[in-house]
């Protein structure tokens, strides 16, 4: 229904507005989405600051000699040689191992074997090169001929107070645990990511960093265990009694190979090509679309609301043309039928 003012115009403003609506609700649309899109960016931004929090407490332990040898020591270096990262265990491997073949001329393949458990073992490779095995862990084994038994020690870690590293390992796990309460308030029904993988690989992945197969103790050794609700528990006094055992140097190990996957994890998340820049970089592309689809869509409903407005109120000043014409024929109308009333 056209609104009609009490002169009996059209009410512009009035109609000009309600042709609008529809505009108007589409712009309403795009802003919305825009605000959602930010709102996911900045819960991101969050999560990948919180990683990086966690990265640090974990590059303190991986980087530091109090936790990864420094040196492995072969008895042929001639045959074999290895360096050491995170995970390795200080003091002679258990598996003295013979190098059958190397990658060279007419052989694809390297070959170490060793006998564990009576049992003989063969691990190939398609390099020189042998990395993340179990019964080596924290060794990248370098082979340069055949020949052996080759015995691999890694040096003694750095001597350092029980209180540094169970401190090194409460940040840790601190850390980690916060990033998991981010997560789980992230993807909560009222979070900003409530409808996203991507926090909820991480946090499973996060959780998956407390067991690997290529350590020889357990991380409960260390007093690092999970908990039935997603989370990680440290009792420092476990920590503390281990480092003073016999087995210490492994607990070392498995706490320094640890920290080395949740650097993993946190640096596949949180690199330049990581899962939350590919995220954050995917609203942020949104969100310029948008704001380019609403700043088009601002000035095109100003100027059809321009337009409208000219339209209806040329239109008004017909009728008011129409109505004023209308008032003098009536007049005359009325003069004339006045003079015939009284020629009678």
């Amino acid at each position: 229904m056209v609104a009609v003012t009490s002169m009996n115009l059209i009410d512009v403003q009035a109609i000009v507005s309600n042709v609008m609506l529809g505009d108007k609700a589409r712009s309403v649309r795009l802003s919305e989405q825009t605000s959602v899109n930010e709102a996911e960016i900045a819960a991101f931004q969050a999560l990948n600051t919180s990683l990086l929090s966690v990265a640090t407490a974990a590059d303190a332990i991986t980087e530091s000699a109090s936790w990864v040898p420094t040196t492995i020591a072969s008895s042929d270096a001639s045959v074999a040689t290895a360096y050491a990262s995170s995970g390795a265990v200080a003091g002679a491997s258990p598996y003295p191992f013979t190098v059958t073949t190397i990658v060279e001329e007419g052989s694809d393949t390297a070959t170490i074997t060793y006998t564990k458990n009576d049992a003989l073992q063969t691990v190939t490779s398609s390099s020189n090169t042998f990395t993340g095995l179990a019964d080596f862990p924290g060794m990248t084994i370098t082979v340069s001929a055949t020949g052996g038994p080759v015995t691999l020690t890694p040096s003694a870690t750095t001597v350092t107070g029980a209180s540094v590293m169970t401190s090194a390992v409460s940040s840790l796990v601190t850390a980690l645990n916060n990033s998991l309460a981010l997560i789980t308030s992230q993807i909560s029904a009222t979070g900003a990511l409530d409808t996203e993988y991507t926090p909820r690989d991480i946090s499973q992945q996060l959780l998956n960093t407390a067991w690997d197969a290529n350590t020889l103790a357990s991380l409960s050794n260390a007093g690092v265990e999970l908990t039935r609700t997603g989370s990680f528990t440290f009792v420092e006094a476990t920590l503390t009694t281990a480092l003073a055992g016999a087995s210490a140097e492994q607990v070392i190990g498995q706490v320094a190979a640890f920290a080395a996957r949740v650097v993993a994890v946190t640096d596949a998340a949180t690199s330049v090509t990581g899962a939350i820049t590919r995220e954050i970089s995917t609203r942020q592309g949104r969100v310029s679309e948008l704001t380019n689809r609403i700043t088009e869509m601002t000035t095109d409903m100003a100027n059809r609301e321009k337009a409208l407005t000219i339209y209806y109120s040329e239109l008004n000043a017909k009728i008011q043309a129409l109505q004023n014409q209308q008032s003098y024929l009536q007049t005359q109308l009325d003069v004339f039928t006045k003079a015939l009333t009284v020629n009678r």
